[in-house]
């Protein structure tokens, strides 16, 4: 039989067929008349390699196979390749359901009317909600952008924990205006300079803390929650070039000053320090 003829039966192409030969997984039959006859060894063996391949073996490892005695000497040695394909194949399906989900929680989403962004839909309702506050009242929206940015890197990574959805979800009306407020805030500092940029800051920065205070327990489950080492050294990287896009001398005061008052709350500074390290900076 032509190659054409063969690789119809077979459910494959002649492409694929030349390039079996290639990797000497099916012999080049001999030539009659010019062009090359394939019988029926031919196609039996064309059969088995696509057999094994829709298996989900590897062309290297169907080579393998096809090299050795499944039912003699070298029987592990093709249970040894057909089991770590089981095993490729089984972490592939992990990674599909992984992706369902995934996809599953993006159509919840649209459907309930949110947008697509990987971090917390009601840290994105807070955000939209600061930046409103902003732009109405003329203020430099640079931080919170920088900040927004950030967050949706390490929510990409994996690295936002579900706990800072859980203490924003603990949030009443006012509290919720409270947070926009601060942010609005710390957005005004930019303006100020001398003696009244240092009280405000200190003044403010006294304000996050109470605030932070009032919601304690959540807010050290969220800073608990973040990873640690490598990931968690990562995090506060990206943290701290958060604080770059703060311009005003005022705004870095106040950033030292609740860091200070962070770190002087012996619970807060163990959490800090095994996200940052022993000297946490930003």
């Amino acid at each position: 039989m032509r190659i054409k003829e063969m690789s119809d039966l077979a459910g494959t192409t002649p492409r694929a067929v030349r390039h079996y030969h290639r990797l000497g997984l099916l012999p080049v039959p001999p030539t009659v008349r010019g062009r090359r006859e394939y019988g029926v060894a031919h196609l039996a063996r064309l059969m088995r390699i696509r057999w094994l391949a829709d298996g989900g073996l590897s062309l290297a490892q169907i080579a393998e196979v096809l090299a050795q005695d499944p039912g003699g000497a070298d029987r592990e040695s093709v249970l040894h390749s057909l089991r770590a394909t089981r095993e490729t194949v089984m972490a592939r399906r992990r990674e599909l359901q992984a992706q369902e989900a995934r996809i599953d929680e993006l159509i919840a989403r649209v459907e309930d009317g949110e947008g697509l962004e990987p971090i917390p839909q009601l840290l994105v309702r807070f955000y939209d909600a600061v930046q409103a506050r902003l732009e109405a009242e003329g203020l430099n929206a640079r931080g919170l952008r920088a900040e927004r940015q950030v967050v949706t890197a390490l929510a990409a990574l994996g690295l936002v924990p579900d706990s800072i959805g859980t203490f924003l979800a603990e949030l009443d009306a006012a509290e919720w205006e409270a947070g926009v407020r601060i942010y609005a805030e710390i957005a005004r500092l930019e303006q100020l300079r001398g003696d009244a940029a240092r009280s405000s800051a200190m003044r403010l920065a006294e304000e996050t803390w109470e605030y932070t205070q009032r919601h304690r327990r959540a807010a050290l489950a969220a800073f608990a929650d973040f990873p640690t080492g490598a990931p968690g050294r990562t995090t506060w990287r990206l943290t701290q070039m958060i604080t770059d896009a703060y311009t005003g001398p005022a705004q870095h005061l106040y950033l030292d000053r609740f860091l200070e008052l962070l770190l002087a709350d012996p619970d807060f500074a163990v959490v800090i320090r095994r996200l940052a390290g022993d000297e946490p900076a930003l």
